[in-house]
């Protein structure tokens, strides 16, 4: 099975850019321990927008942050995909509009051919194909960046549904 890194596509302009508010946030409520959270609570963010104010289909920050249709897709086929809701509200223009926060399943599937800088950040990625087999969605586990995969399947799914806002580059595979 082939897999692609999922990353948010950087050459949009205008792109919606999410802040955690403290304010709209419960103080108990730590963004760092998200997972935690009662599955009722939704996380707010607050964002600057305009009139030409873009909402892609995934934001990549220090949370994976997925639009509600990507979301629907995800739990066909990843249905035990962790995930909490979060609006992100503009009050200049009173716009609100849903978002999931998601957390893929960490897969230890770094292969020993991939390559790192001498900071240790990843040069060149490459992925064990046996411990991959059968995940839709993963994420890898043990590296300073988040590396979101998806398979083949999906990744042609979320490109028929017009999505917006992501790239896909192919994974080498061993």
């Amino acid at each position: 099975m082939e897999y692609f890194l999922c990353q948010q596509d950087d050459r949009m302009l205008n792109s919606a850019v999410p802040v955690w508010d403290e304010e709209a946030n419960a103080e108990m409520m730590d963004l760092n321990d998200w997972t935690n959270w009662p599955p009722s609570y939704a996380a707010q963010f607050k964002f600057k927008g305009h009139e030409n104010t873009i909402y892609p289909d995934i934001l990549m920050g220090s949370r994976t942050m997925v639009s509600d249709a990507v979301h629907e897709l995800l739990q066909v086929y990843v249905p035990s995909l962790f995930s909490r809701m979060a609006l992100l509200r503009d009050m200049e223009r009173s716009q609100q509009k849903l978002y999931w926060m998601i957390q893929p399943p960490l897969v230890d599937c770094l292969g020993e051919k991939s390559q790192f800088h001498p900071g240790g950040t990843l040069m060149k990625l490459v992925v064990e194909r046996e411990r991959t087999e059968g995940r839709p969605l993963l994420q890898i586990q043990g590296l300073r960046e988040t590396c979101t995969l998806v398979n083949l399947a999906l990744a042609e799914s979320l490109l028929r549904r017009g999505t917006s806002g992501l790239t896909f580059q192919e994974v080498a595979m061993q």
